[in-house]
C-alpha cells in the first residue's frame, strides 16, 4: 500500500505491505506467508546461504500447475547437462579407508545451486547426496561414501641425525610408504594425499623427496590445508602399486618443533 497525504509519521508517500481488515483475505495470507517457514528438504540450502549474492536467472521449460496444500513439490525448470567422472580419494595419514567421489563439471552458462542429487549406477539407485552450488564452469566433488574394493595401508619411518661441521643441525628424515590395491572389477583413479610441514621459522629447512604435486590454487579449485601434496594413481583391475616419498626437516642446534621432534 502506498500510504497517502494524510499519512502520519513519516508513513506519507512510502510503500508499507498491506494490512487488509477482512479476517478471510488476513487468514489467506497468514498461510501463503507461513510456507517460508517449513523445513527444507533433506540436502536442500537457501541460495543466500549456499551462494551469497547470487545474479543468475532460470528460465523454466514450461508452465506447471502447483498444489496449495502446504508441503513442498518437484517441479522440473529444465535440464542442464553436466560431466561426470568417478574418482577414489583418501588420506591414509588420517584413515587407511578409500572414498568414492564423483567429479562434477559445469560446462555451460547455466549455475546449479546447492541441493540434493540422487546417484545411481546402472540404473540402480546408489544414494542422495548433497550438491554444492555449481556456477558455469565450475568443478565439485560429491562424497559417495567409502569403497571396500580398494585397499590402502600406510607405513612411516623416521629417522634422527646430525649433519654440519660440528654437528649443530638435527635433520629428522621422514620416510612414508603407502600401498594401493584395487579390487574392484575395473580400473580406477585414485587420489593420494599426504602433508608436509610448513614452516615460518627462515633457518628451517623442509626439502622433499617424492613424485608427489602440489595442488592447483586459483578461484574456483578445491581448497587446501598448507602443505598438502597428492598422489595420483591409475589402477587397472586387481593391480596393486607402491608410493614412497618422505622429507627431511633441518633445524639448527638449540631449537626443536613444537610438540617434539617425532612427527607420524
Amino acid at each position: 500500500m502506498l500510504c497517502g497525504p494524510e499519512g502520519q509519521g513519516g508513513r506519507r508517500g512510502r510503500l508499507f505491505p498491506d494490512a487488509p481488515s477482512d479476517p478471510v483475505a488476513a487468514e489467506h495470507r497468514r498461510r501463503a506467508e507461513a510456507v517460508a517457514a517449513l523445513p527444507l528438504p533433506g540436502h536442500a540450502v537457501r541460495p543466500r546461504e549456499s551462494a551469497g549474492s547470487f545474479d543468475h536467472r532460470f528460465d523454466a521449460a514450461a508452465r506447471a500447475d502447483i498444489p496449495s496444500d502446504g508441503t513442498w513439490h518437484t517441479v522440473t525448470v529444465g535440464a542442464i547437462p553436466v560431466g561426470l567422472r568417478t574418482e577414489y580419494l583418501c588420506v591414509p595419514s588420517v584413515e587407511q579407508t578409500v572414498y568414492a567421489t564423483l567429479v562434477v563439471a559445469n560446462a555451460t552458462d547455466q549455475a546449479l545451486l546447492a541441493g540434493p542429487v540422487e546417484v545411481t549406477v546402472d540404473d540402480e539407485f546408489l544414494l542422495t547426496a548433497a550438491l554444492p552450488t555449481l556456477a558455469p564452469g565450475g568443478v565439485r566433488r560429491v562424497g559417495l561414501g567409502p569403497t571396500e574394493g580398494i585397499g590402502v595401508t600406510r607405513r612411516t619411518n623416521l629417522h634422527e641425525s646430525t649433519a654440519g661441521l660440528r654437528g649443530n643441525t638435527t635433520v629428522l628424515d621422514h620416510r612414508i610408504h603407502v600401498e594401493l590395491a584395487n579390487r574392484l572389477a575395473g580400473p580406477v583413479t585414485v587420489e593420494v594425499r599426504e602433508r608436509v610441514p610448513v614452516t615460518g621459522e627462515p633457518d628451517v629447512r623442509i626439502e622433499e623427496r617424492a613424485d608427489w604435486t602440489v595442488p592447483e590454487a586459483g578461484t574456483g579449485a578445491e581448497q587446501h590445508a598448507p602443505g598438502t601434496r597428492i598422489w595420483r594413481v591409475d589402477l587397472p583391475a586387481g593391480a596393486t602399486t607402491a608410493l614412497d616419498g618422505g622429507y627431511e626437516i633441518r633445524i639448527p642446534a638449540g631449537k626443536g618443533l613444537v610438540g617434539g621432534n617425532r612427527r607420524s
